[in-house]
């Protein structure tokens, strides 16, 4: 066989292992090595001079760390898993995230339409009593008094495990495929939106986004990316391809809980802004917008930017090598 059919007869192949042995599970990655340590010893025999074998030694060494070394945790470890492994999984999996976002924004704008029509909606789902504090509130020249009734350090320990228990159970939804994390993000999206409108419709809403986004930037941000790891649990349940149904679920399940890890330290610091720095009402609008900013700027950095970055780094088009 000669060497330029060989190589392209496989290459789709290694490139596939290449670029994604991080998230193949340990079986089938397994019986890949084998498979590439047969190719190599192909091609030492009939291609000895070859530079494929210098690729091939290089892909069977990084798969054979993968199967065999044992993972202690080191800094390089944990710097490769944030900013390399985790973005490359994000690529992989970000239909799901793409979907999660874009039906949260609809349903947004769903709890706005509703919060305009009338003023029942939104009670009907916040309950009246918090809708008449609220209004109290904004009466009172205080419209995000809410956030300054207890104390700031028992505010963020109940703040944060509230959020925390929230995320899990939206991403334990996902086992009940799109539907799951789809009802849950439903009712936080249509909340959200009916919350903010009723800001605008008493004239204070500029000055509540001013306060509420100091800890929704990260909060809100993490509730889409949960739900996204929540489809993308079910993703290999549902489309196994050409794997075995088991098989392919723990992939995507091996995916989805790293994605979700991500979202922890949000939520915390989501917790901490929220019980200390969102009731900081007299603190300067500069300061308030520089956190704002700063925080979706950090989501759009590790959760588009660097994946993107990632991507790129890779070398060639991924859809067009292993079909993401």
């Amino acid at each position: 066989m000669k060497e330029s059919t060989f190589i392209r007869n496989n290459i789709k192949r290694w490139e596939r292992l290449r670029l994604n042995y991080n998230v193949i599970p340990v079986n089938e990655l397994a019986d890949a090595y084998k498979d590439i340590l047969a190719d190599l010893s192909y091609a030492q025999t009939q291609y000895p001079e070859s530079r494929v074998i210098d690729y091939l030694n290089d892909l069977a060494r990084s798969l054979h760390e993968m199967i065999y070394v044992p993972k202690g945790f080191t800094l390089k470890s944990l710097q490769k898993l944030m900013f390399n492994d985790v973005p490359a999984v994000i690529v992989h999996y970000r239909k799901s995230l793409l979907a999660a976002l874009a039906l949260f924004i609809f349903f947004v704008l769903v709890g706005v339409i509703l919060a305009i029509q009338s003023e029942d909606n939104i009670r009907r789902v916040m309950g009246d009593w918090y809708v008449s504090m609220t209004l109290d509130n904004i009466a009172n020249g205080e419209p995000t008094g809410v956030y300054s009734g207890d104390e700031m350090l028992y505010s963020f320990e109940r703040i944060a495990i509230n959020n925390i228990l929230v995320t899990l159970r939206m991403f334990g939804a996902g086992i009940i495929p799109f539907l799951g994390p789809l009802y849950f993000m439903q009712y936080n999206g249509v909340m959200l939106g009916e919350f903010q409108t009723l800001f605008f419709l008493h004239d204070a809403g500029l000055q509540s986004m001013t306060a509420i986004w100091i800890h929704g930037a990260f909060e809100i941000s993490s509730l889409v990316i949960a739900a996204g790891a929540g489809f993308t649990l079910a993703m290999g349940w549902v489309f196994p391809g050409t794997h075995k149904r088991l098989d392919a679920f723990k992939t995507s399940a091996q995916g989805a809980v790293r994605i979700l890890c991500t979202t922890i330290p949000l939520f915390v610091v989501a917790a901490f802004f929220e019980g200390f720095v969102t009731r900081q009402v007299q603190w300067p609008l500069i300061v308030k917008l520089f956190i704002i900013f700063g925080s979706f700027g950090f989501i759009f950095s590790y959760y588009i930017y660097l994946p993107y970055k990632v991507w790129k780094n890779k070398g060639d088009q991924l859809e067009n090598k292993i079909g993401w």
